[in-house]
């Protein structure tokens, strides 16, 4: 099947990590020390079939929506604006099928701050992401990205069963309806978010995907059981 254009300009788009995260205030040494006990919790390419292959990150759409969420969650904007140390992994691509996964893990000062962001991207927040998704600056971004003419629909998202019942963890799908050059399909955004068991680093999961092709099941599994035994 050839590869649809809309998907190619969207699928690279990973909004659910560009929405959120500010300036940092760790230590240098110690964030540096943070960010490589995150990066050991990170999947890797041999945590995939054969076929999968890693192109770059890079968080670059810029961090448009926080002051709207912050308002919907009634809360300060500092909390939306945190950025904790933090390990990110290339985007692992299965060019054949259009589909795209990419982790980050965030080490967290203590449970009440874990707890807090941990919130921002639960089913608690579900109803404010989707508000944020659908306004005019996202929208914008996503009409941008595709090309001009293209058309966003109205942007829903559902809840997933929890992923890891022995963790606090929590997943969504963020369903993006869309036409470009005659193509029209939904783009979905799944996010898989996992604690660590002492609360203290988290993992975030993005599964990118269409209407014309879903990552496996089984390799969503596989991943989120890879994730909660690095976490520990």
């Amino acid at each position: 099947m050839k590869r649809p254009i809309i998907l190619s300009a969207m699928a690279a788009i990973v909004i659910t990590v560009a929405m959120l995260g500010g300036a940092g205030s760790a230590s240098t040494a110690s964030r540096k020390a943070d960010v490589a006990l995150a990066r050991r919790a990170l999947v890797v390419l041999s945590d995939f079939p054969s076929g999968w292959t890693t192109s770059p990150y890079s968080n670059s759409g810029g961090s448009p929506g926080l002051k709207q969420i912050a308002a919907c969650l009634h809360i300060p904007l500092s909390v939306v604006n945190y950025n904790p140390p933090e390990a990110d992994s290339p985007n692992f691509n299965e060019t054949a099928l259009n589909l795209q996964v990419q982790d980050s893990v965030d080490v967290f000062p203590n449970v009440k701050i874990a707890t807090q962001q941990f919130n921002l991207l639960s089913g608690k927040s579900l109803g404010c992401v989707t508000e944020v998704f659908n306004s005019s600056a996202i929208k914008a971004m996503l009409t941008r990205e595709i090309g001009k003419g293209a058309k966003v629909g109205t942007i829903t998202a559902s809840s997933l069963p929890s992923p890891a019942p022995d963790n606090e963890s929590d997943a969504f799908v963020i369903h993006i309806p869309a036409t470009y050059r005659g193509v029209t399909l939904t783009v979905e955004i799944e996010t898989v978010t996992i604690m660590s068991k002492s609360k203290t680093e988290g993992a975030q999961l993005n599964f990118n995907y269409s209407s014309f092709s879903k990552v496996p099941s089984s390799l969503i599994s596989h991943l989120e059981a890879v994730t909660v035994v690095r976490l520990g």
